[in-house]
């Protein structure tokens, strides 16, 4: 009896020091989580936001204020922008391929 004791409390230990191996991160997201623009090798790149908030600050002034992509058969950035007035906010969709306003 007293030896299984042992035997288990060796062995408890050895478990508790014993490194996990860990999933890379890859493989623990779903895919609905996957940047859109690692989803695909077929993909077309997606510009990045930089891009496009300094396109539409050089065209119409003014600041940023939030975007989101909105994810389909051609991501779309939604992007709330203040006018240079700074009270009037306008929201552009922006082709996020090809940068160009819709």
């Amino acid at each position: 009896m007293r030896l299984q004791t042992s035997l288990l409390a060796a062995l408890l230990a050895i478990g508790a020091f014993a490194a996990p191996q860990r999933a890379s991160a890859q493989e623990v997201r779903p895919n609905w989580m996957v940047p859109v623009q690692e989803r695909g090798q077929d993909r077309q790149s997606v510009r990045p936001v930089r891009e496009i908030l300094d396109s539409l600050r050089a065209r119409f002034g003014g600041e940023y204020v939030s975007h989101r992509l909105e994810d389909g058969a051609r991501p779309v950035y939604v992007v709330r922008w203040r006018m240079p007035d700074g009270v009037t906010t306008r929201d552009f969709r922006v082709d996020a391929v090809s940068g160009q306003f819709r």
